[in-house]
């Protein structure tokens, strides 16, 4: 979507889709060629082929998936999973990307979204889990709770989310913060439970130069929950990303 050889590549969180970035692509595609890839972590088997282990694993996707589409000019934008794996890409290949944005990013602290998780989990459980990524509960649909419960019936999935939340619990960024030299802006939920308000603070203390902007009333995604508002944000940060 968009035009123009500055990119703007989203990246989704372990249960966020590429539809998610859809409000905030649009509001930015006037200006920007904006991409949202599906990453390699999604129900449909053929994507775990190769069982993903490591967050590199997910960040050397994504580093192929900007190689093979000759994106020179590119900003890395995103939420919870997607926010580690752009800060894993930026910290292996320093000058890739133009500017970074972190929405309530794993990699410092994250509570599991995903405890207590077990096979053939109810719709309940289902749910619980949704109102807690989520301020605004009315977005939480019963065919949104549907599609979720009707994944998570597949065993081999529910494996597959647990190896994946283990290798973001193992990831930790906090070493290697200091050596991002980009700029950076880091979008918070005032409401997230998931990663708390404090630890977009503390990635705002570890990245030098970075900016920290809080959305009022707004949980974990804050790209899916209050997307205007996030595309409000980007438009003021991402200019200065392309300069020069």
């Amino acid at each position: 979507m968009g035009a123009g050889s500055d990119t703007i590549l989203f990246l989704h969180g372990l249960f966020g889709t590429p539809e998610h970035w859809q409000v905030v692509m649009e509001r930015l595609s006037d200006r920007y060629r904006v991409i949202a890839p599906q990453l390699p972590i999604d129900p449909q088997p053929g994507r775990r082929r190769d069982g993903m282990k490591t967050i590199a694993d997910l960040s050397d996707v994504v580093a192929r998936f900007i190689e093979d589409r000759k994106l020179d000019s590119v900003v890395l934008c995103g939420n919870s999973l997607g926010g580690l794996v752009a800060i894993d890409l930026c910290v292996k290949q320093p000058g890739l990307a133009k500017g970074l944005v972190l929405a309530g990013s794993a990699g410092l602290f994250e509570r599991s979204p995903i405890r207590g998780l077990r096979a053939k989990p109810s719709r309940e459980f289902v749910r619980t889990t949704v109102a807690g990524i989520l301020h605004d509960q009315s977005l939480i649909s019963e065919d949104l709770v549907d599609n979720w419960h009707g994944s998570l019936m597949d065993r081999d999935y529910v494996r597959f989310l647990l190896r994946v939340s283990r290798a973001t619990r193992d990831r930790s960024v906090e070493n290697e913060l200091a050596q991002l030299d980009l700029p950076t802006m880091i979008i918070w939920g005032r409401n997230d439970e998931i990663t708390p308000p404090s630890t977009g603070e503390e990635f705002q203390r570890r990245i030098k130069g970075s900016q920290l902007e809080f959305i009022e009333e707004c949980g974990h995604a804050p790209n899916w929950e209050r997307p205007e508002k996030f595309a409000e944000l980007l438009t003021g940060f991402l200019p200065g990303c392309f300069e020069g």
